[in-house]
């Protein structure tokens, strides 16, 4: 589904589905019934607070698990690692599509760091403790110990291995499966 999704080099984005058995997989299997929520990667330019530091790429990520009954049930969870295994997995290509996109002067800038993330980053209000809660639970750290000016706290991973998270989640990996919607 990530192609038909992704339509910037600087976004990517996946819809979160109900879990199917990749037997059942068919052309209502995406249906809007079955979608639960999304998850995204915007890709950025970090330069520092005060725009002194040496540039590099962040990778800030979104998720949403629209609708009550299905949050509390692990899905953003297990929608957040696979999706981060995919990142760590591709971010060779992720970075090197997001590089192609900059003019040259910022392709310069990143000579030699361009081609993988700095790090993961989520930017989350102080109020959401049940998503403060999954992501430091996954070692993102905050930045600083107090919101900033918007109430979000924002966090980082430095490290995008997520195979012990997934096994001690129960999550054995995720599959790739070719599929075309036919309309």
């Amino acid at each position: 589904m990530q192609r038909s999704w992704r339509l910037d080099a600087d976004k990517l984005t996946f819809i979160t589905c109900q879990p199917i058995s990749t037997a059942n997989l068919n052309a209502e299997s995406d249906s809007p019934s079955n979608m639960i929520g999304d998850i995204n990667l915007f890709l950025r330019i970090d330069d520092g607070a005060d725009g002194l530091s040496p540039p590099e790429i962040v990778g800030e990520i979104e998720l949403m698990i629209a609708e009550k009954n299905n949050q509390r049930r692990g899905f953003g969870k297990a929608a957040l690692l696979a999706f981060m295994k995919y990142i760590a997995e591709r971010q060779g290509l992720i970075c090197g599509e997001f590089l192609g996109s900059l003019d040259e002067e910022m392709k310069g800038k990143l000579e030699g760091r361009g081609e993988k993330f700095a790090c993961l980053s989520v930017k989350i209000g102080k109020e959401n403790e049940r998503s403060l809660k999954l992501f430091e639970g996954l070692r993102f750290v905050k930045v600083e110990e107090e919101p900033n000016f918007f109430g979000e706290f924002e966090l980082r991973r430095m490290d995008l291995g997520v195979e012990g998270a997934m096994k001690e989640a129960g999550i054995e990996g995720y599959k790739e499966v070719v599929y075309e919607r036919k309309e």
